[in-house]
């Protein structure tokens, strides 16, 4: 099956003002988001879409060189004794592409400034990204070329396969239930102002 553009905006919304206002994780919530967007794609009638796990960076900027967010081994390295794993999850859906979590660059890239002090531009931070798999570039492209939207995401088996072994891999039964009240406001158009622990956020 095929994500229909529009459907992914729709459940791109939702997600974003549930995570927004209730993750107390936000910014490092990425298999909640995929979780979220698989669950209601599945609602749709989408259901051969699944978890996707693996490294994956964006180039938010054209000219600055180090304006890149990365969760890719061969830009950030991750020390194995401290028992972290460096990744990033996503959804895919035959060809296509799905991530909900890139309305976080800037966010990302603010807290990257803050560990080493630098002022990085961000003028690329779609709400979501729907794309082939063909329009993914390689680690190396995405640093080395100078162009905002560069993206890659190279997906690992033997991290999907630890990532699905973790707890957080499920939705429970409070989680699914606002999923799919603000999702359908959403969908029919109606105006919704979520407020939570963490913010407050509308879906129009």
């Amino acid at each position: 099956m095929t994500i229909p553009t529009e459907t992914a905006e729709r459940i791109a919304t939702a997600v974003r003002t549930i995570a927004t206002t209730a993750s107390s994780r936000l910014g490092s919530d990425c298999i909640w988001h995929a979780l979220a967007c698989r669950h209601l794609l599945a609602r749709e009638g989408i259901d051969d879409a699944r978890l996707v796990a693996g490294y994956a960076a964006w180039r938010v900027d054209g000219k600055d060189p180090g304006a890149v967010v990365c969760h890719h081994a061969a830009g950030v390295p991750c020390d194995p004794a401290s028992g972290g794993l460096l990744f990033h999850a996503w959804v895919a859906c035959g060809t296509q592409v799905f991530d909900a979590t890139t309305y976080q660059l800037g966010r990302k890239m603010a807290a990257m400034d803050a560990a080493d002090g630098g002022r990085t531009p961000v003028r690329w931070s779609p709400p979501f990204l729907l794309v082939e798999r063909t329009q993914c570039q390689s680690w190396r492209s995405v640093r080395d070329g100078f162009r905002a939207g560069l993206f890659c995401y190279d997906p690992i088996p033997a991290i999907a396969e630890r990532v699905a072994g973790h707890p957080d891999t499920e939705l429970d039964a409070d989680a699914i239930a606002l999923l799919e009240q603000v999702y359908g406001r959403v969908k029919r158009g109606d105006p919704l102002v979520v407020v939570g622990p963490c913010g407050i956020a509308a879906t129009a």
